[in-house]
């Protein structure tokens, strides 16, 4: 059984060791009160070196032995609950163990506070409250706990809680002085009243305690906003970058300010300036700009200032892995693919244990048609994860693409034997990478054999169905089992233009031309990119369904994007169908 670590961290934390404290008893319950100390012990000492599961088993055993002692119940309770997933049995036995020791030792600090966060955790407000105000009564000099018990008050709709709760946030300030976690908790319950007046009365008052605070400025001015006074809210957001001109917040602030208020010229400043700031926390920064880019990278004339304010953040942060990534997703949405490359190796540069990131490289390069740099960098990535199957497979991929079959089939075979048995879908993959290879060296039975083995283990695996279909079809060998085949891509996807080419190019070497042409017109209307292939194609079909001259547009098109297919020449300068 395994648990939430930062659960069991707060508890170690709140709950020293207790040991059962001896009493008079006869010699059985004696016995089995020293085992339990014991036991109690042992499942401290496994807990401390991680055992989690030994350690919550030991606590149970331990409260078998000695159930009397409730500071052992209130320790297992709570972890019950926490292990509880929501099995309502379990929950409700973890609370009675804490609500008992509650009611046996209600000034123990740490047993109290436990069972007041699970009261309200688990919604008992009004218990909750109850807990939180005999903890604040017995420690008044904590304030965590006066704050505790204000926040359960002020969260109930009943007013004389609230009043309570405003009373309670006031004898903090008293004792801690003017500060913000007091005062916007007090604003809070204004702004739930509507009590403008009063909002503006606490923010003064704040304000006056600390006037060159600009975490207070921009404070007043966040809730401002939120008033909607923006005249107001403007006023202390400048206050707040005049009296800490260096306040990368105050800036930040303004900028979102601005953003929100539509002043799309003042937030283009805004957000330079801020960026620019050396005081200005990095989160911020990388917050910022990912809003900022959010809203511009789809502006091709925004493009150059995006580059610029990455151009300042490197130069402030030349060895932050997140800039560089930020920098790399944004190039990629603006398909600068090679750029993208270059950031992400000075990430594997820095962090060389990511496999990850390797692959996004390899892949990367492999967008970018740049081949050699693919391979080049799975061979160095694979210096550090030599039986990474991914890298291997893609390494596959830019070898085949490079026209260097024999290193292709080599990665994939790696690939092959570093996937694990129960991965089929990878299986299935990397069979189907290797059909290709084969075919494209006009291995076409070991082609074949490749397509089978990766639809056997994966039948829905869509582009080995593709692949194969398409090239039975070109081989004009069992085109009623391509068609079987490309007939599960379209269903699957209905408007992938290459599989809706795949089955009118079966149908035409079937002879169908007339529903061939209904297909290969739903293929060409949902190309994305252009394709000479599917231009050919539809030249071809409408030619044999009776339209040549349709079919000559169609050919002339694929010619522009394809001008090197002699096949294609012919055609166009005959205006008729050439098989060969």
């Amino acid at each position: 059984m395994s648990y939430c670590r930062t659960c069991i961290a707060l508890l170690l934390m709140l709950l020293p060791v207790v040991l059962p404290a001896a009493t008079k008893t006869d010699p059985a319950e004696d016995a089995n009160r020293r085992k339990a100390d014991y036991v109690f012990m042992e499942a401290m000492r496994q807990n401390a070196i991680g055992n989690e599961d030994a350690y919550y088993e030991l606590l149970e055993k331990a409260y078998s032995l000695d159930s009397v002692n409730t500071d052992v119940a209130s320790m297992l309770g709570y972890l019950r609950i926490v292990l509880s997933n929501n099995d309502s049995l379990m929950i409700a036995s973890g609370y009675k163990m804490l609500d008992r020791h509650f009611v046996e030792k209600p000034e123990d600090f740490y047993g109290s506070y436990l069972y007041a966060t699970v009261n309200d955790r688990l919604g008992f407000r009004n218990k909750a409250i109850r807990v939180w105000e005999t903890l604040d009564s017995l420690y008044p000099e904590k304030p965590e706990i006066a704050f505790k018990y204000a926040d359960a008050l002020s969260a109930t709709r009943d007013s004389v809680a609230k009043e309570k709760a405003m009373k309670v946030y006031s004898r903090i300030e008293q004792s801690e002085g003017k500060n913000l976690a007091v005062s916007s908790r007090k604003i809070r319950m204004h702004l739930e009243a509507k009590d403008t007046l009063a909002i503006t009365s606490e923010l003064q008052s704040l304000l006056q305690s600390s006037p060159t605070s600009a975490e207070y400025n921009v404070f007043a001015a966040d809730v401002y906003s939120v008033l909607m006074e923006n005249d107001s809210a403007l006023y202390y957001y400048n206050r707040a970058c005049e009296v800490e001109p260096t306040s990368g917040k105050a800036y930040y602030s303004r900028a979102n300010f601005y953003k929100m208020t539509g002043d799309s010229v003042a937030y283009d400043r805004e957000v330079f300036h801020a960026l620019k700031l050396e005081s200005l926390d990095l989160e911020s920064k990388l917050s910022l700009l990912t809003s900022y880019i959010k809203e511009l990278y789809d502006d091709p004339s925004q493009q150059s200032r995006i580059d610029d304010l990455f151009a300042v953040l490197l130069e402030q942060h030349p060895h932050d892995i997140e800039i560089r990534e930020l920098y790399s997703a944004y190039l990629i949405a603006i398909e600068e693919y090679a750029k993208s490359a270059e950031q992400i190796e000075y990430v594997v540069d820095a962090d060389p244990s990511d496999e990850s990131q390797w692959r996004k490289l390899v892949s990367l390069y492999m967008i970018a048609e740049d081949y050699k740099c693919s391979v080049d960098a799975g061979e160095r990535g694979l210096h550090y994860h030599p039986e990474s199957m991914m890298l291997y497979y893609e390494m596959g991929i830019s070898y085949n693409l490079l026209d260097n079959s024999e290193k292709a089939i080599e990665c994939l075979g790696k690939a092959c034997d570093f996937a694990p048995v129960t991965d089929v879908t990878m299986k299935s993959k990397i069979e189907c990478a290797k059909g290709d290879v084969y075919y494209g060296i006009e291995e076409k039975d070991s082609a074949y054999i490749c397509y089978e083995r990766a639809i056997n283990l994966d039948a829905g695996n869509l582009l080995a169905l593709n692949n194969y279909a398409y090239f039975l079809a070109c081989d004009g060998t069992d085109l009623d089992r391509a068609e079987q085949m490309s007939a599960i891509t379209i269903r699957e996807e209905p408007e992938n233009a290459t599989s809706l080419d795949t089955f009118a190019w079966i149908l035409f070497r079937k002879g169908e031309y007339a529903r061939s042409k209904q297909y290969i017109d739903r293929a060409l209307n949902c190309i994305d990119t252009p394709s000479p292939e599917i231009y050919h194609h539809a030249g071809d079909i409408y030619f044999m369904a009776g339209d040549p001259d349709r079919a000559l547009e169609f050919w002339e098109i694929a010619i522009e994007q394809d001008p090197d297919d002699e096949l294609l020449q012919r055609k166009v300068k005959h205006k008729t169908y050439f098989y060969k």
